[in-house]
């Protein structure tokens, strides 16, 4: 059901004029939709309530009360007679009572008058409802047609605007874009650069690794050189002054041999009486090299007094070395010189054996 039906069976609902599908459609209707329906619903039931006020209650006759109960009971309509008038004094008001046979039959015919009259009403209050509704959409719809031009206008203008607006944004992405990729150019070749460069800088470092290992070999080899040159020049200095003690006229020079004749170990001492210093030089002795805790020492002997030191030294790999000969104290004559092997630094009097000896 519609809300249009529901109008127009609400006069009908009101007299109670509806029975069987329609009443129950009607009422379940007003149930599902009772705020919508209750004002109207109250407003036709006032005006219904005034109408049946306004029939004055009449006084059926015995006769026609009679048929009318008749009629009830046997389910059946009687048939209109006609109805004398009676003065509504005939009886006391006191004693009138509801006669529902009377009501029916004089209520009936005003009710289709009334049922017509509310419908007719209903439909001019319907028609002119319809038509405020309609004056009122078409102010509504004018009103919409103006705001939709107007705002038809302003999309216009924003339209406009957001154009232009895009045209800018347009030229700053392209003015973007130029200056993205020139950067990106610019990128790329420092890059290049940059790689070029570390390039260079590890050959650099290379190279300097290579001259500093270079330059450690060449100090290297300095310093064996300076080493060698001193050595050198210690060498050529000792074989100056030893050439000049054995030009000396006044050189003595003595051979030292091994006592046992167990080895062939030699030496000989070019002594020097009037500087009180000389020379010794051995070759093939078991090697007594520096730095081991052991030394040759020599020593210088007058007749039965103890040896006096007169000097330490040490040989080579291959038993071959030289001492300078200086006494450690005056002595009134040297008989012999001999040679024993004592601790590092050497000793005030021979502890090892003699393994050289001579005079």
């Amino acid at each position: 059901m519609t809300h249009e039906i529901f109008r127009e069976m609400l006069p009908l609902y009101v007299i109670g004029a509806l029975d069987g599908d329609e009443l129950y459609n009607f009422e379940k209707y007003v149930a599902e939709n009772r705020e919508r329906c209750h004002a109207e619903l109250a407003e036709f039931q006032a005006i219904a309530d005034q109408i049946a006020l306004t029939v004055p209650p009449v006084q059926p006759t015995p006769v026609v009360y009679e048929r009318i109960a008749a009629a009830i009971e046997e389910g059946k309509w009687p048939a209109a007679v006609p109805v004398p008038a009676r003065p509504s004094t005939a009886a006391p008001r006191e004693r009138q009572s509801f006669n529902l046979g009377a009501f029916l039959f004089r209520f009936v015919p005003w009710a289709a008058v009334v049922v017509l009259a509310v419908m007719l009403v209903g439909k001019n209050t319907q028609i002119q409802t319809t038509e405020g509704l309609l004056q009122s959409m078409t102010a509504s719809y004018n009103e919409l047609l103006q705001k939709n031009d107007e705002q038809q206008k302003a999309l216009a203008k924003q339209t406009g605007g957001l154009t232009d607006l895009t045209s800018r944004l347009d030229a700053q992405a392209k003015e973007f874009k130029a200056k993205t990729d020139q950067l990106t150019a610019a990128n790329e070749h420092q890059q290049h650069d940059m790689e070029a460069l570390r390039t260079t800088n590890r050959e650099l470092a290379e190279e300097k690794d290579a001259v500093a290992r270079a330059a450690d070999q060449m100090r290297e080899q300095l310093e064996k050189q300076t080493f060698q040159t001193t050595a050198l020049q210690k060498r050529i200095d000792e074989q100056a002054g030893t050439l000049d003690l054995l030009m000396d006229p006044a050189i003595r020079v003595v051979s030292l041999a091994d006592p046992k004749a167990q080895t062939k170990a030699l030496a000989k001492v070019y002594w020097h009486g009037g500087k009180k210093s000389g020379l010794m030089v051995v070759s093939n002795l078991v090697p007594v090299a520096q730095g081991q805790g052991k030394c040759l020492e020599l020593w210088a002997i007058c007749g039965t007094e103890p040896p006096v030191p007169a000097g330490i030294g040490w040989t080579d790999d291959s038993g071959s070395g030289r001492l300078q000969v200086k006494l450690s104290k005056d002595m009134a004559c040297i008989d012999k010189f001999a040679v024993t092997v004592e601790r590092a630094g050497g000793v005030p009097a021979p502890e090892g054996s003699i393994i050289l000896i001579g005079q």
